[in-house]
């Protein structure tokens, strides 16, 4: 298999001109529409045929699906990943290698992560820009949610005077 790769799918929005966080239902929206995401991998995952593999090693890289949003300034991300390990060994061993990136279907020539992400952009992306920029226009006006700012206490100041 040589060097282990991990999958790692990123929807970006870009929304570097709204200059504030998203409100808190637009941050909904980006967590509905990951969960929506994750649902469609789990149902794209599947119909693998398993030969000679037994039955308690089968289906780490369905369960290898998880999701996250970025939402600050600037770019705003949904973040998809498979994080499933290899199976130990007959010896016991384990190689602990991510493998999702290599699964492929019997006969194709691409990866699978690679047909889900092409099916994410052309299904999913498109609805969730749509509710989002649907959301945004609906609270263009309202100011983003309250910042914390504090004192950083890594560095210090010195001030000197000098009179002449």
């Amino acid at each position: 298999m040589g060097d282990s790769i991990e999958v790692d799918i990123t929807i970006a929005f870009d929304g570097t001109d709204l200059e504030r966080q998203l409100t808190a239902t637009e941050s909904e929206i980006m967590q509905d529409h990951r969960a929506k995401m994750l649902n469609g991998i789990r149902q794209m995952w599947r119909g693998w045929q398993y030969k000679n593999i037994p039955f308690d090693r089968r289906g780490r890289s369905l369960e290898g699906w998880t999701g996250y949003e970025q939402t600050t300034e600037g770019m705003r991300e949904i973040i998809i990943e498979n994080d499933a390990r290899t199976y130990p060994n007959k010896n016991g061993r384990s190689s602990n290698r991510p493998y999702a990136a290599y699964v492929t279907r019997s006969g194709a020539t691409v990866e699978e992560w690679r047909v889900v992400r092409q099916k994410l952009l052309q299904s999913f992306v498109p609805a969730l820009i749509k509710d989002l920029e649907s959301e945004i226009a609906q609270n263009i006006d309202t100011p983003g949610p309250a910042k914390k700012v504090r004192k950083n206490k890594t560095s210090e100041k010195i001030t000197l005077e000098l009179e002449g």
